[in-house]
């Protein structure tokens, strides 16, 4: 039998049911123009999640349509625009930089 080439290929654990975000916390955050945020793909509906090849990438928000939010991110030299709702997006928690220099403060403090 061929290997199938189809949209949702190798997605068996992406879709699985144990990765599904329980609770109504991650429809009650908003999200501002300019934000940047993870792409984090939801099984609890397929219909609105983006590619596959976007999960886990971080974007920046650039509009909303209707319930949806416009993500651009960087692919390669390209930029992306992804529409998605809020149940596959997450807030970004900050860049490494900025622990690092936290981490370094809180040694030179001891």
């Amino acid at each position: 039998m061929p290997a199938t080439k189809g949209y949702r290929k190798k997605m068996r654990k992406i879709f699985s049911k144990r990765r599904a975000r329980k609770g109504l916390s991650q429809y009650m955050v908003d999200y501002d123009i300019g934000e940047r945020v993870h792409i984090n793909i939801n099984p609890i509906n397929v219909t609105t999640a983006p590619h596959k090849r976007y999960q886990g990438m971080t974007g920046v928000i650039v509009g909303k349509r209707g319930k949806a939010y416009i993500i651009e991110v960087k692919l390669g030299s390209k930029i992306k625009k992804i529409i998605t709702t809020k149940e596959h997006i997450m807030k970004y928690g900050g860049s490494t930089q900025t622990n690092l220099g936290s981490i370094s403060s809180q040694v030179q403090a001891k």
